[in-house]
């Protein structure tokens, strides 16, 4: 779409050509004033042939129009103004809600700020529908891009439990374009990727991992696969050691196709990677949704997987397991020559040489495990859902209580800190095999690898390293478990191998300035970079 022409006309026509791709050519419009951006776009849009536009004035009326076109095989969107007029939509809502009927509600909305303070026609449209449909967009006049959330909503709608979806668009003034849309056709037509069949597999964690929900994954021996070390494919003979460096290397740029599985949301390298708007990426749906983060992704089923990657040439992958090789040699030739004590990288690397299962805090040490863990490890948990440190060990707890196996959760100080009153035991209560291992540096470090370890130290000490005084021995002894204290990796390798009932396991990694700290993590990326390359 044009930048020269309004945000909202921009916006209108994006989602209305969005739709069309995604099969919905059905419109059935109501007339108003907020939702002409809308309108103009299906004028122009029926002009040129792209969609079958019905009007009526009565929203009730169109809203049962719509209906009765899905139940008979053609989904349609109702297309309605702000205020009272959403209200109206309800009763067919509610009968596509019980009878699984997909029915796309496009309400145009006023701007957020009118909400709340009395202005004309407008109404939390939301509220009204929100407890009746499978999902919801929010999209603002001056939105970058609408196609992740409308592919989203219509997904929604469409597939797994079909039913009413509500797209909200919030216009601003100007809301007449300028002048007529200039090559619906064109704009309305699938959106064609750069041709090409080499493909990596991203993997998170998935709900496939759940045994409650395990489903059968397809052969993949046939591509590279970029794994999170709780992802469902990180003991996969194709898994990559250290793929976030890895995607800093030539090869990177020959990748043509992404299938992403799971809920991979642990390095920027890979974000980048799922925004390239030079490749083709596709989502996996499963039961808790897809990632899509970026909003550039075709939506999948796991049985379409295997044509994706029929195609992806043998050699590909041979490259890519080389590289990988390399850059195991290059981790471990870089270890060999770092201190020992406190070095999270050789920390993380020996933390998955245990075969006992494992919960990870959802901060540094999930990450260096990423980049410098052994494959395959134990089985590794972690709560990456929306990634907080909170709860941390309790989850550890409900894996030991639920399994009866050992088990062990590795922790900053702060996520130990967070969540220590978990560790006070019940009286007359079964108590779990666990082992705490506290990575004790002397506060959030991770910090200090994103843009905020670029600002003043003493800022970034006070609000984001935010140092604790805690003496975890005492506490050990505080909540009857056995404390034991290690100086490094090679300490904790052994510290890993005894037998534990219930344990804190204590490692001294150091207090390292942010300036330095953010050097060192920099310098050895960019070491065993220049090692898989050299």
């Amino acid at each position: 779409m044009s930048e020269a022409i309004s945000p909202s006309t921009n916006v209108a026509r994006g989602v209305v050509a969005e739709l069309v791709r995604l099969g919905v050519s059905t419109f059935i419009l109501c007339p108003g004033s907020r939702s002409a951006p809308l309108a103009y776009a299906l004028a122009d849009a029926e002009a040129a042939g792209v969609v079958s536009l019905h009007v009526e004035t009565d929203e009730r009326v169109a809203g049962f129009i719509a209906l009765g076109s899905a139940v008979a095989g053609k989904p349609a969107a109702v297309v309605t103004t702000s205020g009272s007029a959403v209200a109206n939509l309800h009763p067919a809502v509610e009968e596509a809600n019980f009878a699984g009927v997909p029915l796309i509600v496009l309400s145009a909305d006023r701007p957020n700020e009118r909400r709340g303070v009395r202005a004309s026609q407008t109404a939390d449209h939301r509220a009204v529908l929100e407890g009746s449909v499978r999902a919801v967009a929010e999209i603002p006049a001056d939105a970058p891009a609408v196609r992740g959330q409308v592919v989203r909503t219509v997904w929604a709608a469409l597939h797994g439990h079909p039913g009413p979806v509500l797209i909200n668009v919030a216009f601003r003034e100007p809301l007449m374009p300028e002048g007529l849309w200039p090559d619906p056709v064109a704009d309305c037509a699938a959106t064609e990727r750069r041709a090409g069949s080499r493909t990596v597999i991203v993997s998170g964690p998935s709900i496939r991992s759940n045994p409650l929900y395990q489903e059968e994954l397809p052969d993949l021996s046939g591509v590279p696969i970029l794994a999170e070390p709780t992802g469902e494919l990180r003991g996969h003979p194709n898994a990559l050691s250290a793929h976030p460096i890895l995607l800093r290397t030539a090869l990177r740029s020959k990748i043509e196709r992404v299938i992403v599985l799971g809920h991979p949301t642990l390095t920027r390298e890979v974000s980048a990677l799922l925004a390239d708007p030079e490749i083709a990426v596709y989502a996996v749906d499963e039961g808790a949704g897809y990632t899509d983060a970026a909003g550039t992704a075709d939506v999948v089923t796991l049985a379409d997987v295997p044509a994706l990657i029929s195609d992806s040439p043998v050699q590909w992958l041979e490259k890519w397991l080389a590289l990988s090789a390399r850059a195991d040699e290059a981790i471990e030739a870089e270890l060999a020559l770092m201190p020992r004590s406190g070095c999270l990288p050789a920390i993380a690397r020996a933390i998955t040489e245990s075969g006992v299962p494992t919960q990870l805090a959802a901060s540094t040490i999930i990450r260096e495990v990423n980049l410098y863990g052994r494959r395959p490890a134990g089985p590794l948990y972690a709560n990456r859902g929306l990634a907080g440190i909170d709860g941390t060990m309790s989850s550890a707890i409900g894996c030991a209580l639920a399994t009866g196996q050992p088990t062990r959760v590795v922790v900053g100080d702060l996520a130990f800190i967070h969540d220590a009153t978990a560790l006070v035991p019940t009286i007359a209560q079964r108590k779990p095999r666990l082992d705490v291992v506290v990575i004790d540096d002397r506060g959030g470090s991770l910090f200090a690898a994103l843009e905020y370890g670029t600002g003043p130290e003493d800022t970034y000490d006070r609000v984001f390293r935010t140092e604790k005084a805690l003496d975890i021995e005492a506490f050990a002894r505080a909540v009857g478990a056995e404390y034991r204290a290690v100086s490094g990796a090679d300490d904790l390798r052994a510290a890993l191998e005894e037998d534990f009932s219930i344990r804190i396991v204590h490692v001294d990694a150091g207090r390292t300035p942010m300036a330095v700290e953010r050097a060192d993590r920099a310098g050895l990326a960019e070491r065993i970079l220049a090692r898989i390359e050299g």
